[in-house]
């Protein structure tokens, strides 16, 4: 398990921080990188779920409409209030400071 970690973050979740990081000195805030697509959700759960691994935050981040459900495949309608947005009706995310 240890190796396929090691193997997801160096392949998938390094070039994908690093294409979405937010420039430090514009933005003066706890994000540490957003606009990530949602299809890539499970390898960063996966490589944070480490006991070594820096404690983050994920928010979730889409438009209302019609949508296909990240965990079930399924198609669906989705209306959210403007400051909320459910998992499964999201199109991005964002990685933020805990």
């Amino acid at each position: 398990m240890k190796n396929r970690r090691r193997k997801v973050f160096e392949r998938v979740v390094n070039p994908l921080i690093s294409k979405h990081m937010i420039d430090p000195f514009k933005y003066k805030g706890p994000c540490i990188a957003s606009g990530i697509p949602i299809k890539y959700l499970s390898y960063f759960k996966e490589v944070s779920a480490h006991k070594n691994a820096m404690n983050v935050r994920y928010r979730y981040r889409g438009k209302s409409g019609f949508k296909t459900q990240y965990k079930t495949g399924l198609q669906m309608h989705y209306i959210r209030p403007q400051s909320f947005c459910h998992m499964n009706g999201a199109d991005t995310f964002a990685i933020y400071y805990r």
